[in-house]
């Protein structure tokens, strides 16, 4: 009788080891894996190497901000909802995690940054809590569009770092520079900012990005600096746009222009800085060349130069973009003397 039930329990055992198996394989062949849940890592100033995470099947955002680097916003919405399952997530990141230990690449953070807003995933405390169990601090960059919603303070709590957006707190340069879904209300997100800022325990940052022409006077960053020193935070970052925006105009401010905004924050406003220098982009991968790179372009567009690197690198041939414009997967795109790769809006 013993004899047959070990047979029994290893007949078992050897059924869920198949069927794990092939769940392994679908996940490996699913979109999510393939072309946008998990990119990078992408080498940060702020995180060092992040492990980009973007749990949106298409980009949906409260905003639809000028200088937005991945295009034009087809899902504007207030209402969160859940995005890929968590249990999806999880197998995905795990297996791009031991692609990434077999080539030694490096991970600081796992980090939180969708084509569009992370706080509309229903799923997010349990997406942090699952990937969690990886070992790596988890970070959130969020637009703060919802951090007056309980739930999503909530969730945000479960982060070890968390990035909110300040462009202003001048409420109709807050509908010029972020373009806010109708049901979103200022007043209600700036106190909602404060609150969270008092009771999260991690590490808060905030970022305000300039626009030539929009909020780019000192009447506009001494107002934010005011605001800024009631929030209990690490560090302001104020920012410029360094890849190419949705709208054209959404260009940096002028060169005496933020050397002006420059000595004013130096002066006024603790733990801040001003990053108005790009930095030197480097990305990893550890799958198929093609799909690392889709998955790190549906997230940010990169100079021509480091996405030729990271081919070379990887031991492709560049002869890979020419296919992939032609496909209408990306695109290659001027901004302020450079020349960027971009997703293309027929692909995402």
């Amino acid at each position: 009788m013993t004899q047959i039930f070990y047979r029994i329990k290893c007949s078992f055992h050897n059924i869920i080891d198949a069927l794990c198996k092939n769940l392994d394989v679908a996940m490996l062949k699913s979109p999510c894996f393939k072309g946008k849940a998990v990119f990078g890592p992408v080498k940060s100033r702020r995180l060092g190497y992040s492990l980009g995470i973007n749990t949106m099947k298409c980009k949906m955002c409260t905003y639809d901000c000028v200088y937005c680097q991945v295009g034009q916003t087809p899902c504007r919405s207030t209402c969160r909802d859940s995005c890929i399952s968590s249990y999806e997530l999880y197998c995905v990141v795990r297996k791009k995690l031991d692609l990434l230990k077999e080539q030694n690449i490096p991970i600081d953070y796992i980090t939180f940054v969708p084509n569009g807003e992370p706080t509309l995933d229903s799923n997010l405390a349990k997406d942090i809590l699952l990937l969690r169990e990886f070992g790596y601090k988890i970070a959130v960059l969020t637009n703060s569009s919802l951090v007056w919603n309980d739930k999503v303070q909530e969730d945000l709590m479960f982060a070890d770092y968390v990035s909110i957006k300040i462009d202003t707190v001048n409420e109709n340069t807050w509908q010029t520079i972020n373009r806010p879904h109708s049901r979103l209300r200022f007043q209600t997100i700036l106190d909602g900012i404060e609150r969270f800022s008092k009771s999260y325990q991690g590490i808060l940052t905030t970022e305000t990005m300039l626009v030539k022409n929009t909020n780019d006077t000192i009447h506009e960053v001494e107002a934010i600096g005011l605001f800024l020193k009631k929030l209990k935070r690490n560090t302001s970052y104020f920012t410029i746009p360094t890849r190419p925006p949705i709208e054209s105009y959404a260009m940096p401010p002028s060169v005496p222009v933020l050397s002006q905004i420059t000595d004013y924050i130096a002066s006024n406003i603790p733990d801040s800085e001003m990053l108005f220098i790009s930095a030197e982009e480097v990305f990893y991968g550890a799958g198929e060349i093609e799909n690392e790179l889709l998955a790190v372009l549906s997230a940010q567009p990169m100079r021509a130069e480091a996405v030729r690197n990271f081919i070379i690198s990887k031991g492709g041939s560049i002869h890979i973009l020419e296919l992939l414009i032609e496909g209408r997967n990306i695109s290659l795109v001027p901004f302020n003397g450079s020349y960027y790769y971009s997703i293309a809006s027929s692909y995402s």
